[in-house]
């Protein structure tokens, strides 16, 4: 047996030893009956005290294995020890004590009924809160059953004296704080040296103050990144007033363009390294998002502060340069390359794909496009001049169909979504353990994390815009034919609103490239045109809107074919009418109400839309939520008067 649970102590092997060997002596040397008479009654008093401490030793061991079935109750105060505590049988007699019990009761009685040792437990024993002595104690009377008898252990609490350990732990359990300057290179290129320099000493006294207010540390630990220690009861501080360094850092004022932002990811664990790793996923996850925004995870998820406004363009292409070079090496190690996009499939996402197929056809590699019927007339018009086209002879297949000739060899690459539920083929990507992502909606909790290789830029346009950046960079001669740059175009086209949302530079850049090789903007335009039914219906959603401080919100008719593309298209027509800065649609698809959120002002239609699980861009976002149309409209007009409040806070 284990040493705590042993029965015979050494003190009880000497009595037992002197026991046997006065037993031995008493009846072998000893022919004097009176001395015989003497030695044998010690002999019985050594068994007797023998008897009497192995059932002391029982009762030590029932009550230990007691206490240790409730140790996670014992251990919430940090002086336990001195917490009066005493384990009673089912008769409420007393087992065990440790001496703090004995302090308060003035006496230990193993066996005696705890209600006489404490006459006012007797008196109150069916109340929470005893007054022994003028103290008012807690009292905790947790029940145990051990070898089918019944055990009650109680504890009496002076709640003034203990200090619960959770509570302790939590206050100075340590946080880390990871700080980046998000466009560190930019204000480089933009202000003169000396001024870069000064900001940056500006930026980090701004670091410096904050942590320095929560007792911490910090140390910059890159050229653009500042590392920060502080303890677990100065983060509600920095969590109150939303982590206003964010703002602060803007109102720097800087020669050049462009104004400085700051990405914070933190991390609250048990430990400083966990922590740290924490930290980072977080700042990744701000990063995510499109920056300028403080992202705290623990371990029950994130939470966001900041992050209102759209995301800086960044203008170097160092990493799509990179991503191309080793996104050709990947392709030319496989077998076959298959493309998946989301659900219900847009000319974005298919525009993505075919120019990643020219990518895989010009190394020779098969490649497939996975897709299933969409109801977008768009895109089933771009499918079928594909299926005319022998250049795409056997190139679609149904999910299923890349299902079964999907090998260990083969790349999946998942475009315009990040999110496994979104993807129209969660089954590849589960089977495949070569996955590449390519997106730019800005990240939300559920996004893939174990992927072979990632690009993910949520300053960019579109899907369309980041392979063509690809694509430029994949080969010196153009790998495009006509078709496939007229739908990388007409993806651009598509989710900029032609040309008038989240557009940059590289956004007209690529429209650029890609009109240079042949792209036909009228046949583009053609592909945009809708039947009558679809422009009476958008009409009608967007006659009866209801407006609101700017703010439309809109339904689409019951049992509407393509209702998901009437509700997009519907609010994108409410942004044309003059003081409308967003718009929401609403349209019920498959047993769940469609969100089609979208803005051309201040208002952040992806944070409004994020509190009823959705996501998506400062000024595009969509979600998808369960419930009746009135419900769901309701929630909506409450996530919109939560967004204004903390709008006028801020």
């Amino acid at each position: 047996m284990k040493q705590k649970e042993r029965l015979f102590t050494k003190e009880m092997w000497v009595y037992f030893i002197a026991f046997l060997a006065t037993t031995f002596v008493d009846l072998f040397f000893i022919p004097d009956f009176f001395v015989f008479l003497l030695l044998l009654i010690f002999a019985v008093a050594m068994a007797c005290i023998v008897i009497v401490k192995m059932f002391t030793q029982i009762r030590l061991i029932r009550a230990a294995k007691a206490l240790s079935q409730t140790w996670e109750r014992m251990e919430k105060y940090i002086n336990s020890q001195s917490i009066a505590t005493v384990v009673t049988d089912r008769k409420e007699r007393i087992v065990w004590g440790n001496p703090a019990f004995c302090t308060l009761s003035g006496v230990f009685d193993v066996g005696g009924n705890l209600c006489r040792r404490l006459p006012a437990l007797r008196r109150q024993y069916n109340n929470r809160y005893l007054d022994i002595n003028g103290v008012r104690y807690l009292k905790e009377k947790t029940p145990v059953t051990l070898d089918k008898r019944e055990y009650h252990i109680y504890r009496f609490i002076d709640e003034d004296r203990a200090v619960e350990a959770a509570t302790l732990y939590r206050t100075v359990l340590g946080v880390v704080m990871i700080v980046q300057i998000d466009n560190y290179d930019d204000l480089l290129r933009a202000v003169k040296k000396e001024e870069h320099y000064n900001l940056v000493m500006r930026i980090e006294g701004l670091i410096a103050e904050a942590v320095n207010g929560a007792s911490g540390l910090y140390q910059q630990f890159a050229r653009d990144k500042y590392l920060c220690v502080f303890e677990r009861k100065y983060l509600s501080g920095f969590m109150a007033d939303k982590f206003s360094i964010l703002d602060r850092v803007k109102h720097i004022e800087t020669t050049g363009p462009v104004k400085p932002t700051l990405s914070i990811g933190v991390g609250v664990r048990d430990t400083l390294k966990e922590s740290y790793n924490t930290a980072v996923d977080a700042l990744d996850m701000a990063l995510g998002r499109g920056g300028d925004q403080a992202v705290l995870r623990e371990k029950n998820g994130f939470k966001f502060y900041g992050g209102a406004h759209q995301a800086p363009e960044i203008r170097v292409r160092v990493r799509a340069r990179m991503f191309a070079k080793n996104l050709r090496n990947r392709m030319e190690q496989c077998d076959k390359v298959f493309l998946v996009g989301h659900k219900k499939p847009d000319l974005d996402c298919l525009g993505a794909a075919m120019g990643l197929f020219a990518c895989a056809r010009y190394l020779d590699k098969r490649a497939y496009i996975v897709l299933e019927r969409t109801g977008n007339d768009a895109v089933e018009e771009l499918v079928a001049e594909m299926r005319r086209n022998p250049d795409y002879k056997n190139a679609i297949l149904t999910p299923l169909e890349a299902e079964r000739q999907l090998t260990g060899q083969s790349t999946v690459v998942l475009l315009d979504t990040q999110i496994r539920s979104h993807a129209l083929a969660p089954e590849l990507i589960d089977k495949t353990d070569n996955l590449v992502i390519i997106d730019h909606h800005l990240r939300g909790t559920e996004h893939i994390e174990k992927a072979a290789m990632i690009y993910h830029e949520p300053y960019a346009s579109s899907a369309s815009e980041m392979v063509c950046e690809l694509v430029e960079y994949f080969t010196d001669n153009t790998c495009l034919k006509p078709l496939e740059a007229q739908a990388l175009l007409a993806g651009i086209t598509i989710d900029t609103k032609s040309f008038s949302l989240k557009t940059g530079a590289r956004t007209f850049e690529a429209a650029s490239y890609l009109k240079r090789i042949g792209a036909d903007t009228t046949s583009i335009r053609h592909l945009f045109q809708d039947d009558l039914r679809m422009f009476t219906a958008r009409s009608n959603v967007v006659q009866h809107a209801a407006i609101d401080q700017g703010i439309a919100v809109g339904v689409c008719p019951k049992d509407f074919p393509s209702a998901q593309l009437l509700a997009a298209q519907s609010a994108d027509a409410l942004l044309g009418i003059r003081g409308i800065n967003a718009s929401f649609v609403l349209c019920e698809s498959n047993g769940k109400i469609i969100i089609s959120g979208r803005s051309i002002g201040p208002i952040n239609v992806q944070m409004i839309l994020e509190k009823l699980g959705g996501g998506g861009h400062a000024t595009i976002a969509g979600a998808q939520v369960s419930g009746s149309m009135e419900e769901v409209k309701h929630r909506l007009k409450q996530a919109i008067e939560e967004y204004r409040k903390e709008g006028t806070k801020k």
